[in-house]
């Protein structure tokens, strides 16, 4: 039996997809090496301040990632102060702490490192340091986590994390869940050998253990008296040491295998941790590291690796906090005295308050209860390339945007949008904009040339106008531009030195007419010699190709013939990036890419991690294609993408 050609499309694309999905998950250990050499010297020294004020906070520091990742992944998400979100679960009230430390960590990293690191990230660093500070085995960081947009609801939370008084059957569900076994519970559990546990928490195996009236029986008697002369009064706030170790009078800050001793001798302080002696499943593991503290370590160190790499949020299904505590919320737009939106930095600077909150009535009237704030704001940005995403570029303006100098026999592709926006019409007339379509082409456009895949966001309408043509120049980014003035204009949208480098990789696929590059061939900057950068091979094709003055000749924006099957057109990869490396871009204004070391670097990383090129790439997609999209009135959708509606 043949199969179609479409269906054989199709499977090619998902096989794809979940290749992608499956790169989305990796994390490597030099993630920060370029962006943020000094990561890992910031946050050891800020641990160390840190234990040294309190050697607690090495237990809670260490907890705080374990709390993270079984709820939802490791995307710093605990983090959020959200009303009624993960921080505030039952599971988390009065076990998680060390906010504060990590608030200080985040700041001092911005500070060296502005808008690079997640707090995810952070998370897993100071918990492989808290431990190693307290004497125990150290491992490899894998990094590249983003964090999270959500914090999971009070109930979610509570469901997904183990608890003091849980069963070891539901202890072991939960483990399961997230990829983890018995082996995984046992060794992870010893990380009880450091830190405190408070009365509330143990109190039920003092006094009336599971309604008998009676303590529990498998608490070592001594230790029994001790408890309840401790949490006697009812105080279920008071403290005591989660490792009982005895000799040399008990130690909160000493990393090792006595947890397991403990057990075995009865003198675990948590019902959850006693019960791992129900079960040979997990039993046996307790008595295995009781006599081997270096498999302990070493077991131990494995199953925090993995316990890392649960649901890590890479790409587009996450961003860079730069404050932990806080994501895109909307709280700007809250009237809460002393709050945000009356802070110094914010008045007489942020405004449009009155046409957020009229747009918001209109989306409710709509749409009740679907829509946040946080959504509305990212919607309404207000800085563009040229007027925003709104499909101006596709009006047949006299003097606008289509017809600009940057635009003439630059870009193309018009007939084959209108022909799409008629058939989408036949199908939802007056429904979809001409500026979604064009979001939505990009992205399928990448995803035939086997590049990246990324969730479009939708809901823009189409603009009114169309940009004259100098403003147009002004705005849009020309091959013959310095860096500087490249850079210059993607920060007059948003996007940053990253952004330049990672969309400039867009030409891995396209032509480009010798108008475009020629000025590099045979007059370089008015030297009368060709530049100096290209590739000597390269530069005499060129020459030949374009000596005839036809200046509409087009040659292939990707020179590369890795494999020896010839350059290609259609395959989206991080070939780009060896090219400029090699001397082999075709245009000055993506060779200039080199000549700082703020692109410089990017172009390195991407070279060698094509994963990560197209992770930040589809990042800046979607950022991007939120440049001022316009959202209700005025704008409308376009009947046909060339013309207003009349």
């Amino acid at each position: 039996m043949t199969m179609s050609n479409s269906f054989y499309g199709y499977s090619l694309i998902m096989t794809f997809f979940m290749l992608l999905l499956h790169a989305w998950s990796q994390l490597t250990p030099n993630f920060y090496d370029k962006t943020c050499p000094n990561l890992q010297n910031i946050v050891r020294n800020e641990v160390q301040k840190a234990f040294n004020k309190e050697n607690r906070m090495a237990a809670s520091l260490l907890r705080l990632h374990f709390h993270d990742c079984f709820v939802n992944g490791c995307d710093g998400s605990v983090l959020l102060d959200v009303s009624g979100g993960e921080k505030f679960a039952l599971s988390n009230l009065n076990s998680v702490r060390g906010f504060e430390v990590v608030d200080h960590i985040k700041s001092t990293v911005e500070s060296a490192c502005p808008g690079v690191v997640s707090c995810a990230d952070i998370l897993a660093l100071v918990a492989r340091d808290s431990v190693v500070i307290t004497r125990g085995p150290s491992w490899t960081v894998l990094l590249g986590r983003r964090d999270g947009f959500v914090s999971i609801s009070l109930d979610g939370t509570d469901a997904a994390l183990p608890s003091a008084f849980d069963t070891l059957d539901a202890i072991i569900s939960k483990f399961k869940r997230v990829g983890l076994d018995e082996k995984d519970v046992v060794s992870l559990s010893g990380s009880h050998t450091i830190g405190l546990a408070r009365c509330a928490a143990f109190s039920n195996r003092l006094f009336n253990y599971s309604g008998t009236g009676l303590p529990d029986s498998t608490m070592d008697r001594n230790m029994l008296s001790q408890l309840q002369k401790l949490c006697k009064d009812g105080d279920q706030n008071q403290t005591t040491l989660l490792d009982q170790y005895t000799e040399g009078g008990g130690y909160i800050n000493i990393f090792g295998n006595h947890y397991f001793q403990n057990l075995l001798n009865g003198k675990s302080v948590l019902s959850s941790d006693q019960v791992l002696l129900s079960s040979s499943k997990t039993s046996y593991w307790v008595q295995i590291y009781n006599d081997d503290n270096d498999l302990f370590f070493d077991d131990f160190a494995d199953a925090i690796i993995r316990m890392g790499n649960i649901k890590p949020p890479r790409g587009s299904r996450g961003q860079i906090r730069k404050n932990c505590r806080r994501g895109c919320d909307g709280s700007v737009l809250l009237d809460s005295s002393g709050g945000e939106k009356f802070a110094l930095p914010n008045l007489n600077s942020v405004r449009g308050f009155r046409d957020v909150y009229g747009i918001k009535r209109i989306v409710e009237s709509a749409c009740p209860g679907v829509v946040s704030c946080a959504d509305l704001l990212a919607l309404l940005t207000r800085d563009s390339v040229v007027i925003g995403c709104d499909g101006s570029v596709l009006l047949d303006s006299s003097g606008g945007e289509k017809f600009a100098l940057s635009n003439l026999n630059s870009v193309r592709g018009f007939r084959d949008v209108y022909g799409i926006k008629r058939i989408v019409e036949s199908a939802c007339p007056g429904v979809v904009s001409c500026a979604d379509l064009l979001a939505l082409l990009t992205r399928d456009s990448v995803v035939i040339t086997r590049g990246p895949s990324w969730t479009v966001l939708l809901g823009r309408k189409d603009g009114l106008a169309s940009k004259r043509l100098n403003e147009t120049d002004a705005a849009v980014p020309s091959a013959f531009d310095t860096l500087d003035a490249i850079i210059s204009k993607f920060k007059r949208v948003g996007l940053d030195e990253k952004d330049v480098v990672s969309l400039s990789g867009s030409h891995t696929i396209g032509l480009a007419r010798c108008a475009a590059f020629s000025n590099r061939l045979f007059n370089y900057s008015g030297t009368g010699l060709p530049d100096s950068t290209m590739d000597r091979n390269l530069l005499s094709q060129l020459q030949k190709f374009c000596k005839d003055g036809d200046q509409n000749q087009t040659t292939l924006l990707d020179q590369s013939t890795e494999g020896g099957g010839g350059a290609k057109i259609s395959i989206f990869d991080n070939h780009y990036f060896q090219n400029l490396l090699n001397g082999k871009s075709v245009l000055s204004s993506d060779q200039a890419l080199l000549s700082s070391s703020k692109t410089r670097d990017w172009v390195q990383i991407y070279n060698d991690d094509n994963d990560r090129f197209r992770d930040d790439f589809a990042d800046a997609m979607i950022r991007m294609g939120n440049i001022s999209p316009p959202s209700g009135s005025p704008a409308q959708i376009r009947k046909d993408c060339r013309i207003l509606n009349r």
